[in-house]
């Protein structure tokens, strides 16, 4: 079975929070997929994903990652694999 354009489909969002990405976000949960936005800044990441829920994009999720902190990337990828079993679309602002 196809599983693009579903909400099995992960797609990862750094930057996600605010601006072109925080709208990419919105996009792509509008077309059904699962969306994990990140945050440097935690709550402001929660605060957007909220934000996206309240709209009715139910399958939005975020986590906090600094893009530049290795630590915070290993623990991103270890939350994302435990959580979503990976990613299948990366878009990096």
């Amino acid at each position: 079975m196809h599983r693009w354009g579903s909400k099995e489909t992960v797609v990862v969002v750094t930057g996600g929070n605010r601006g072109i990405g925080f709208e990419i976000c919105r996009q792509l949960a509008g077309h059904g997929v699962t969306v994990v936005l990140t945050s440097r800044d935690e709550s402001v990441g929660v605060e957007s994903a909220k934000v996206l829920q309240e709209g009715g994009l139910m399958e939005v999720a975020c986590h906090q990652l600094d893009i530049l902190d290795p630590s915070s990337i290993n623990q991103f990828a270890d939350w994302l694999k435990e959580n979503y079993g990976g990613l299948d679309i990366l878009v990096s602002f």
